[in-house]
This record gives structure tokens, C-alpha cells and sequence, in this order.
């Protein structure tokens, strides 16, 4: 290439280069606004862990292992949110001894910021049947001493 087209192509680079500079620093905010807010979805599968069983009583039958949520919003908030969510816990403290104890709106055992919605919850209610805790008795044949 001779030398006046270097000399040109340098002038048009360099003309004007704070205008340009800023222009490429508006366009990389309004990229990365646009790849952060998009909405996406996900789905969050959670271990159900049953805390606080009153003594003496069992759980009759076997609640659910896992609960899945599907979460839309911002990827950026979704990622956030399953980052801070490992389990659902599920307090029977004062549950009804013997009976049913019946857990509903599961979305409000997550920790969600806002901007996420929960747009399904499978299963959506849990029930936890306590009963009394079977002691086993001792075989007919021996003597108690």
C-alpha cells in the first residue's frame, strides 16, 4: 500500500476518537443491558427435607424426594436464585399430632429476588401424615425376668 493510504486510513481512524470511543462504550452498556435482562426460564428441582417430627410419631408413607419450580425472568436474577436455593424445608413444629399437615403455596419456601416469578410447582401441595410410632413388642415365646 503506498504511503498516502496509510496516511488516510490513520486520519479517518483517528478523527474524532473520543465521539468514537464513547459511541462503542453506549453500545457495549446497551448489549450487555440486553443479554442481562432477557427473559429466560428454568427449572429448579429441590429436595423436600421434613424437619421437626414430634417425638414419638413417624411420617405414614413417604413424602415426595423433590420438588421442581419452573422460574422466569432475568437470567441473571434465575441464576442467582438457584445459587441460593438447595432445599425445601418443610417445619412440623405444631403440626396436628396424630393427622394431616397440608403444605401449600410452595413458591413461598424460596428465597427469590424480585423480578422471578414461579409459573409451575410440581407436586403443588404436600401432605404429611403423622401417626404413632409402632414400638415393636417383644416375641410371645420369651420371659421377662
Amino acid at each position: 500500500m503506498p504511503a498516502p493510504a496509510i496516511d488516510t486510513l490513520k486520519q479517518i481512524c483517528t478523527r474524532n476518537l473520543t465521539l468514537k470511543m464513547l459511541s462503542l462504550a453506549v453500545a457495549l452498556c446497551i448489549w450487555s443491558f440486553t443479554a442481562v435482562s432477557r427473559e429466560a426460564r428454568h427449572e429448579l428441582t429441590l429436595p423436600v427435607e421434613v424437619r421437626n417430627i414430634p417425638p414419638g410419631y413417624v411420617i405414614n408413607g413417604k413424602p415426595p424426594g423433590e420438588i421442581r419450580f419452573i422460574l422466569s425472568g432475568p437470567s441473571l436474577l434465575i441464576d442467582g436464585a438457584r445459587r441460593s436455593n438447595a432445599t425445601v424445608i418443610l417445619n412440623l413444629r405444631g403440626a396436628a399430632v396424630p393427622g394431616r399437615t397440608l403444605f401449600s403455596h410452595m413458591e413461598s419456601y424460596l428465597k427469590l429476588p424480585d423480578g422471578i416469578r414461579v409459573t409451575r410447582i410440581s407436586p403443588a401441595t404436600l401432605e404429611i401424615d403423622l401417626i404413632r410410632e409402632q414400638i415393636p413388642s417383644p416375641p410371645q415365646g420369651e420371659q421377662q425376668q
